[in-house]
Order: structure tokens, then sequence, then C-alpha cells
């Protein structure tokens, strides 16, 4: 049995404190009454007259940005600079300049804080700021009011409590500040928590491949699966370490201690990693595995596996681990009943809502392929209205095919009128079969419009998108479950989108969903 085969790679190294690459950059932003004459003629590159007039015109107690514009020593050019780089008095804008660890750094399983640093007009100060925090686990929000000394000193710290403490690994923070008017100012910023134990290695995807449960993910060229990991060292202590740069390798299918199903070494380019002292290192390995090797047949088998990869660490050895997996991928044929009902915003907005049941999908590690089709009102034959379940039976009898593709028939009606059941979505069985004959191949939604305040006519894309996705899972093997947040609800709303391990392990297994 031919073996997998291994390359390990380095990755550059990134801040501490601002590793995101969709992180935000700090700003030079002032209040105006904050600003001074050297500061000026650095930050804007300006002489003397101008510097005095542009003090001049922000130093009014309720001067408005467009103030800045009445100042004829300004060159146009430089007015604007002077507009991203001032806050006036009675400005209605504010900016967050920059968030940063209390402490410079942010430790695992410690209590933390995070200072949020802003330029906002003295007469429009900021009111409150939101802190929502990405990582590994459920993403959760801090919220906190601001008294006027914060506003004064143009700093707010925000605290993280006991029960809000980190793991090792990345953790982004999205910041938004409010004022009373309703302006806000967001910034983004993503810290590497470093580990209190003091040395730790943790595992993530390759950038290139990413599955929606966060694991390693297989993908498959020819006759062979390829799969990317990235490796993290973090050393939470203040002195830098070295260490051995070879490392053991193993997959296991039901996790660690289970089912060995392949082993072996390899090692990263310079025989020596250096970590610096309260900083990290990173680098990658991918893995190539043939036909008929252990891990491709494990993926084959559509089996999720664990690796595991363990290195000598400055204080024994070090080990990190993290599920691998393929995609999923299937068809659907989106069918609009009636072409001619559809206006054209309405038919992007179905556009947004398949967009959307893709995303739910790819959550949990399945995607899709559309093929988009239409049927003519001359010919609909009174199908843009389903009002009897025989009727919509008779629909997928009539319509669904040809029987040479592989898609699940999703239509789209103008809308199902069912006395007594005020349904917005049908499926014709679960699981829908895999052949286009009969009454049962395939689903239907009502398109669910609307018209907005402008007098256009419009689709519930959000809506749409989770009803449509709710029918697919039907056809895909799925029963109603009472799972709160769950998609499969028996009256799953807007924000009812969750799937199981145990949902997905379902709808691998239908006949029409293949290995991406």
């Amino acid at each position: 049995m031919p073996d997998s085969t291994v390359r390990a790679g380095l990755l550059d190294p990134r801040p501490l404190n601002r590793s995101g690459p969709l992180d935000s950059t700090p700003t030079m932003v002032r209040r105006a009454e904050d600003a001074h004459g050297d500061w000026l003629r650095e930050t804007l590159g300006i002489g003397p007259a101008a510097t005095s007039a542009v003090l001049a015109a922000a130093g009014r107690p309720a001067a408005p940005m467009h103030a800045l514009g009445a100042v004829p020593e300004l060159a146009p050019d430089l007015r604007e600079r002077a507009l991203r780089t001032l806050i006036l008095p009675g400005d209605e804008r504010l900016v967050v300049t920059d968030v940063v660890p209390v402490d410079e750094r942010i430790m695992s399983g410690q209590r933390f804080a995070l200072r949020v640093r802003f330029a906002a007009a003295s007469l429009n100060p900021p009111r409150l700021v939101r802190v929502a925090v990405e990582w590994a686990g459920d993403p959760f929000a801090n919220e906190i009011l601001l008294e006027g000394e914060d506003a004064a000193r143009g700093y707010i710290n925000v605290p993280f409590g006991e029960d809000q403490t980190l793991p090792v690994g990345a953790a982004s923070f999205e910041v938004t500040l409010y004022n009373a008017l309703g302006a806000r100012a967001r910034f983004r910023t993503t810290c590497a928590v470093l580990p209190s134990n003091p040395f730790s290695l943790d595992l993530g995807p390759d950038a290139a491949f990413v599955t929606g449960t966060w694991s390693a993910r297989g993908v498959r060229h020819g006759d062979a699966y390829d799969t990317g990991i990235a490796v993290t060292l973090s050393n939470g202590d203040a002195g830098g370490v070295q260490l051995p740069a070879g490392f053991h390798w193993k997959f296991w299918d039901g996790g660690v201690g289970g089912t060995l199903v392949e082993e072996g070494d390899g090692a990263f380019p310079g025989g020596t990693i250096e970590v610096p002292g309260h900083n990290t290192w990173r680098g990658t390995i991918g893995f190539h595995s043939p036909a008929n090797s252990g891990v491709y047949n494990h993926y084959e088998a559509r089996n999720d596996m664990t690796i595991e990869i363990i290195m000598s660490g400055p204080f024994g050895p070090v080990r990190g681990t993290i599920t691998c997996r393929t995609m999923f991928r299937y068809g659907v044929n989106i069918t609009r009943v009636a072409t001619e009902d559809f206006t054209n915003q309405e038919y992007t907005d179905l556009g947004t809502a398949v967009n959307r049941t893709r995303t739910l999908y790819e959550q949990r590690d399945m995607t899709f392929d559309v093929q988009w089709r239409g049927i003519a009102r001359a010919n609909v034959g009174g199908y843009e209205i389903i009002d009897s379940f025989d009727e919509f039976h008779q629909l997928l009898s009539d319509w669904s095919g040809p029987d040479t593709d592989q898609n699940i028939d999703a239509f789209i009606v103008q809308s199902i009128a069912i006395a007594g059941t005020g349904v917005d979505g049908i499926d014709g069985s679960i699981p829908g079969p895999t052949s286009h004959a009969g009454p049962d191949s395939g689903i239907t939604s009502s398109k669910c419009g609307y018209v907005d305040a402008g007098g256009t006519r419009r689709l519930h894309a959000e809506y749409l998108g989770m009803l449509i996705g709710h029918e697919l899972g039907h056809y895909l093997g799925l029963v109603h479950v009472g799972d709160a947040g769950n998609l499969m609800l028996p009256s799953s709303g807007t924000n009812d989108i969750a799937l199981t391990y145990g949902q997905y392990d379902t709808m691998i297994h239908h006949g029409w969903v293949r290995i991406d």
C-alpha cells in the first residue's frame, strides 16, 4: 500500500497583536483642540501661514467639518488630507484610531482588557463601545457606556472577565464605537493569545482550503488527495527558545488513540526553529496521499480523520491536533416558474438568497453548483400558484429532469396557497430519489415577495435562502428536529441556520452528493 508523503515550509511571521490579514491599520487622527502647530506641519506638510489658518478655523467652538473648506491657504489636496486628519468640534464623525491589549499581550486563561483609542468631537462624544470577539468557540460581545472623562482622554479600556478568558490561538476583535447622533466607527484587530504554561503547538487549516467548521480540508487532485495545515508555535515566556525542526505526524480514525491510519516523519527547513520571547512562529505542512493509501481510502469512504503533529518542545514534547475532512458537493436546478413574473430586482434577490443557502451549507462542509432555469408563463400550466399537494407532485412529474443530470430540482413559484397549511415550501419525499422520474423528485418554495418603501418589488432574500436550504435538507434525508436555531425546525425562521454533525453525516451519504 503506498504511503502519504509530506512537505513542510515556512509562513511569514505576523505581529503578535496585528496578526490578521483583514486587520485595520492604526490612523493618525486628532481632535482639533488637541492639535498643535508642529504636529500639523509634520502631519500635513504645510507651512506656518496655512498652519495658523487651520488652527483658527478649527478652533471655533462649533466648527463643523466643512469649515476647512473656507481656508484659502490650503490647496484642495491638503484640504482633503486635513479633513481626514482632524476632528473639528462640531463634527458628527468619530474615528477608532487603534485597539491594543492594555497589558501588551493576551495570555491564555487569564483576564485581559483592550484599550480602544478614538478621536471624536467634543460636542458629539462617543456614547457606546461594542467589542465582538471571534475565537475558537462561539462568538460573544462586550458593550460599555462611555463617561465624560473617557471622551476627554480619548480612550476607553474594555475589560474581559473570568468567564471570558481565551485559549491559545488567534482571537479577532471587531470594535464599533457609536455617538448619540448614530454615527459609528469600526476597527478590527487580531491578537495571538499566548500560552500561560508557557509553550504550545496549534494546528489550523491552510489558507487556500478551509472547511466551514475550521477543519483541514482534503482536496482531491486526480488520483490523490492533498491536505494542508498551518502550524503555530506560541511562546508565552519572556525568553526566546530553540527546538529541532523535525516533527512526527499521525492520521487517526476516531480521534487520537483510535485506529492509526498512517504516520511518518518530516522536518521544517533550516534544522532549528527559533521562537522569540512572547511571540509566535508559523509553518505549513502539506500531505500528498496517493490512491490506495490509508488516508486516500478514508477520504473516499467519507470518514473524518484527526491529524496529530508532535514536536520536541523546550519543556518536553508538544503536540497539536485538527480534524480533516473533504468538502462535499451536490447540484441544484433553480427553476423560476413563470419567468415573466420575476422582475429584474426579484431575479437579483433570488441570486442573493441562493448564495445565502450555499453559505449555510458551506458552514457544515457542503456546497452546491447551480443551474439556472425558467418556465415561461405560456408553458407553465397553472403551476405558478400551487394550491394543493397533488398539484405540487404533478409539477415535479411534468418538469423535473432531464434524467441525465443529477441535480436536485428546486422550483420557485409565485406562491403556495394550500388551504389550512400556511407553508412556504414543500419537499417531494425524505430523502428525495436519485432519479427525475416520478412525482417526488424535487422541492418547491414560494418566492416570498414584498414591495419596499420605494415601491419596488423585492424578495425576502435572507428568509428565502433559509427556506430553500430547509427543503434541500429534506431532499438530502433530514427530518424535522426540535433543536433551537436548527435549520430543520418545523417552522424555521431567518436565524435558524445551524446544522449538526449528525445531519451532515446523513446528507453526505445521499446518492447525488459527491466528494469535491
